[in-house]
C-alpha cells in the first residue's frame, strides 16, 4: 500500500509499528460505541480518501470498521489512529471505565490491546497508530504535510475538548472532505452538541446533519 508506506516513512522513518508485533498478546476485544455508523462508510464511499484521521480510538472499533471498508473497496488508503491510549478524565473518575484501562504498575496497557485487535483482523496494511494527544498529532501531521480527507472526532465528551478538536482539525481537512463527530446526544453529552452546533453556525447556516448520535460536515470545494 503506497499511501500507508509514505505515512510510515514520514512518521516512523520507515519502521512499521506492526512489524514483529507479537501475535495474541491480548484476547481480541473490539468493543466500542457506535463503531459501525453509516456516516463513516458513506464518507469513504463519497470521498474515496487516501488519508483518514481518527481522534480518539479506544479499542479501535471504528478504526477497524473504516479500515475494513477501505479494504473492501480496494482503496490505496490508510486510517491514522490518534490517541494517547491513556484514557480521558471520565475513564479516571469512573471505576467501571478505569478498570478497562488495564493498568500495569500504574500505566495503562490499552495501546497494545488496540494493536492486537488490528493485527488479529489482518488490517495492519490500512492502519497507522499515532500515540499522541490531538493537538500534538495535528502539529505533527501539519509539519509533515499529511492532509486528511476525512477526520472522525471521538475523543473528549465535554464542550472544551470537542471545540478544541474541531478548531484544530477542520482547517487541515482537504476541500470536499468530511468531518464526522461522535457522541452527538443532547441528553447525555450536551457539551458535545453545543460545540458542534456553534461550529455549524460559524461555518454555515447553523444546521447540523446528524443521525444516531453522530454528526457530519462537508468542507466546500477549493475555489477555482
Amino acid at each position: 500500500m503506497r499511501v500507508r508506506q509514505e505515512i510510515i516513512d514520514r512518521l516512523y522513518a520507515g519502521a512499521d509499528p506492526f512489524s514483529n508485533f507479537p501475535e495474541n498478546l491480548f484476547q481480541v476485544d473490539t468493543q466500542g460505541w457506535n463503531s459501525q455508523h453509516p456516516y463513516l462508510s458513506r464518507a469513504i464511499d463519497v470521498a474515496r480518501p487516501k488519508i483518514i484521521v481518527e481522534i480518539g480510538v479506544w479499542k479501535g472499533g471504528s478504526t477497524l470498521f473504516m479500515a475494513e471498508h477501505l479494504r473492501r473497496l480496494e482503496l490505496d488508503a490508510v486510517v491514522i489512529a490518534v490517541d494517547t491510549w491513556l484514557g480521558s478524565w471520565d475513564h479516571w473518575i469512573n471505576p467501571a471505565l478505569r478498570a478497562q484501562l488495564s493498568f500495569l504498575n500504574g500505566y495503562p496497557n490499552f495501546f497494545y490491546k488496540f494493536m492486537n485487535n488490528v493485527k488479529a483482523l489482518k488490517l495492519e496494511n490500512y492502519v497507522v497508530p499515532l500515540p499522541l494527544d490531538s493537538l500534538n498529532a495535528s502539529e505533527t501531521l501539519k509539519f509533515l504535510r499529511i492532509q486528511p480527507d476525512i477526520v472522525h472526532i471521538d475523543a473528549g465528551h465535554d464542550y472544551r475538548a470537542v471545540k478544541a478538536d474541531i478548531e484544530t482539525w477542520w482547517p487541515l481537512i482537504k476541500p470536499n472532505g468530511f468531518l464526522i463527530g461522535d457522541d452527538y446526544h443532547r441528553e447525555v453529552w450536551p457539551g458535545v452538541c453545543q460545540a458542534f452546533d456553534e461550529f455549524a453556525v460559524a461555518c454555515g447556516d447553523g444546521k447540523v446533519e446528524h443521525f444516531d448520535k453522530k454528526c457530519i460536515f462537508r468542507k466546500a470545494p477549493e475555489a477555482a
